[in-house]
This record gives C-alpha cells, sequence and structure tokens, in this order.
C-alpha cells in the first residue's frame, strides 16, 4: 500500500462511525485527482494534492470537540496542526507536510489563490458541497462564475449541473452548416465552388 492510500485509510480510521465527512472528502479527493490530471499537474504536484484533499477538513472534528462547531474559520484554525500530525506520522516529507498544511489551513479563503493544486482543491470541495448542500442551480451558476478557473472544473461543473448547455441534436452538423449557408446567403456572399 502506497503512502497515499495509507492516508486514506488513516482519514477512514479518524473519521470512523462518520460515513458522512468519509463520503465526502472521498469525493472531494476523485475530482481534485481527476482534475489534477487533467490539467497537468506533475506528479509531486498531484501526489502533494491528493494528501491535501484527504484531509482537507480534518479540522471539523477537532472544531466540534474544542468549540463544538465546524465553520470555515474553524476548519483553517484547527486542520494544519492534525494534518502535520498525521502526515508526520505516515512518513510524508516535509516540503510536502508543509504545503498541505498551507491548503488546509486556506481552503476555505477564495481570494488569492496562490498555486494550480489550491485552486483545484478548491474547485473540487465546490463541486462536492453544491451536491451535498442541495443548492439551487442559481447559486451553483453564480458562485462557480467566480470560482471555477480550471477549464476541467469549469466543464464538470457545467455537465453535472447545466447539462441542457451540452446537449446536441442529432443533426448538430447539418445544422451547424445550414446555419452558415443561411447567413451567406443573408450577407450576400457568394463563394465559388
Amino acid at each position: 500500500m502506497n503512502r497515499i492510500d495509507r492516508l486514506y485509510m488513516e482519514m477512514i480510521h479518524f473519521y470512523q462511525d462518520d460515513p458522512k465527512h468519509i463520503q465526502h472528502f472521498v469525493k472531494v479527493h476523485s475530482f481534485s485527482r481527476l482534475i489534477g490530471q487533467a490539467e497537468g499537474l506533475d506528479e509531486k504536484q498531484l501526489y502533494t494534492l491528493e494528501a491535501a484533499a484527504l484531509v482537507h477538513d480534518i479540522g471539523i472534528k477537532i472544531g466540534m470537540e474544542k468549540y463544538g462547531r465546524s465553520d470555515g474559520k474553524t476548519q483553517e484554525q484547527e486542520g494544519p496542526e492534525a494534518a502535520r500530525e498525521m502526515l508526520t506520522r505516515l512518513g510524508f516529507q516535509e516540503n510536502v507536510i508543509r504545503r498541505v498544511e498551507y491548503l488546509v489551513g486556506h481552503h476555505h479563503t477564495y481570494k488569492n489563490i496562490e498555486g494550480l493544486d489550491y485552486q483545484i482543491l478548491v474547485e473540487a470541495d465546490f463541486l462536492v458541497n453544491y451536491f451535498e448542500d442541495g443548492l439551487d442551480q442559481e447559486h451553483i451558476k453564480t458562485s462557480a462564475e467566480k470560482i471555477f478557473k480550471t477549464e476541467t472544473g469549469k466543464k464538470i461543473v457545467k455537465e453535472m449541473f447545466f447539462p441542457e448547455a451540452f446537449q446536441k441534436s442529432e443533426t448538430w452538423a447539418q445544422d451547424a452548416l445550414q446555419d452558415l449557408e443561411d447567413f451567406i446567403e443573408e450577407q450576400g456572399i457568394y463563394i465559388r465552388q
């Protein structure tokens, strides 16, 4: 079992008897990995992103235990130290741990997003939260236009929540040619054949 898989299992243990939070980080990890690969992250960046995606909400449990709340600010406050402890115990390198701490400590901060890994983690978390929180399409559209920057993330959000924008008729190519011919005729343009 590789180190990412050991972290995966450790997070399942960390959130034992809490399938909601396990399901959440599993989905965020999956979207992060997919978007990261599609956007061309190198192996090291993808490795760090996957680790961050798995532990991004580690501060929820600690916030609930300490303060009885788990809002975004509390997660960002309590998460980095817990992530560091877990990653250190599992033998992650210091440079990976530092970046994961940063990502965990900022994943609810949407201004001044620094780095493609940070952008992807935010997008993956939004994709999952849109569904889990049952947001309506207007809220999804408004926030997605502000948050999503990667082409892959934009494509996923559109196809998940706005599929009508992607549906093509079976005769779409012929329709496009006809539209072009109609436009040419309207403009009085004649093409020699």
